[in-house]
């Protein structure tokens, strides 16, 4: 713990530097507006929660999302929102071995603990992070083949500006898995405990943010999206609330068919 309190801010420098750098060089970054800075100790604090009270939920959750968007023998980039020390990012690299995959939060501290985690498992050249506001996502147009977020929508000042944002950086035909919960194949027993754990878990409707997350897909003409609530039949457990879209492929005009 000492050297490692003693390294983190060379690695954390290093990474934030090889993260730009790389960014930069495929194309995929232009100017970023300046971020607050939430702090080492709020870093610390919600990677002790990620790695105990949280743990369990993350492997279900990354092989929900392979499977449901098919990327366990595909290639492309995938960006988590909001990703604190990169917990899902680890996962979902391990579930999808031919991307790689962004872990984006407006805390720059989180950084050292996904290098941490990427070096553990083995993913490091596959996972990097950038420190950046999801309401002006610093990546061009139509970057990403996918975007996800966990438990970080709740906190988004604006959320219509953060969807419209996601959408812009997904490529045509990309896709997105935004919400808050657990996904539906969480056991029950496993879903009891962590809330257990939480004492209770977060005290918010689940049907108000899904007619919110309805309400700001339509004002932003996303087409093809489903606002999901997982295993809603069972009560004594809060599975949260998800929304699911789809960019459309673009057209294909007379044009490029001539070329």
């Amino acid at each position: 713990n000492g050297f490692i309190n003693k390294v983190r801010p060379v690695i954390l420098a290093a990474m934030l530097s090889l993260v730009a750098s790389a960014a930069l060089l495929s194309g995929g970054i232009h100017d970023s507006p300046a971020f607050e800075d939430s702090g080492d100790e709020e870093a610390s604090r919600l990677n002790d929660t990620a790695k105990t009270v949280l743990a369990p939920a993350y492997p279900y959750l990354a092989e929900h999302i392979t499977a449901r968007f098919g990327l366990s023998d595909k290639q492309g980039t995938g960006i988590d929102i909001g990703g604190g020390p990169g917990n899902l990012v680890l996962e979902l690299a391990r579930c999808s071995p031919g991307f790689s995959w962004i872990n984006v939060d407006i805390n720059p501290f989180f950084a050292v603990y996904l290098y941490e985690g990427a070096l553990e498992k083995g993913c490091a050249e596959r996972v990097g992070f950038l420190p950046a506001d999801v309401h002006e996502l610093p990546f061009r147009d139509n970057y990403a083949d996918v975007v996800v977020s966990r438990g970080s929508l709740q906190q988004w000042r604006d959320r219509e500006k953060a969807f419209s944002e996601i959408y812009r950086i997904l490529k045509p035909g990309g896709r997105a898995f935004i919400g808050r919960g657990f996904p539906e194949n969480l056991p029950l027993e496993t879903a009891r405990e962590v809330r257990a754990r939480q004492g209770g878990g977060p005290r918010y409707d689940p049907d108000d943010t899904a007619r919110e997350l309805e309400e700001i897909m339509v004002r932003l003409k996303i087409e093809g999206f489903r606002v999901i609530r997982p295993r809603t039949d069972q009560d004594q457990v809060n599975y949260g609330v998800w929304v699911v879209f789809q960019k459309p492929e673009e057209k294909v005009t007379e044009d490029i068919i001539r070329r």
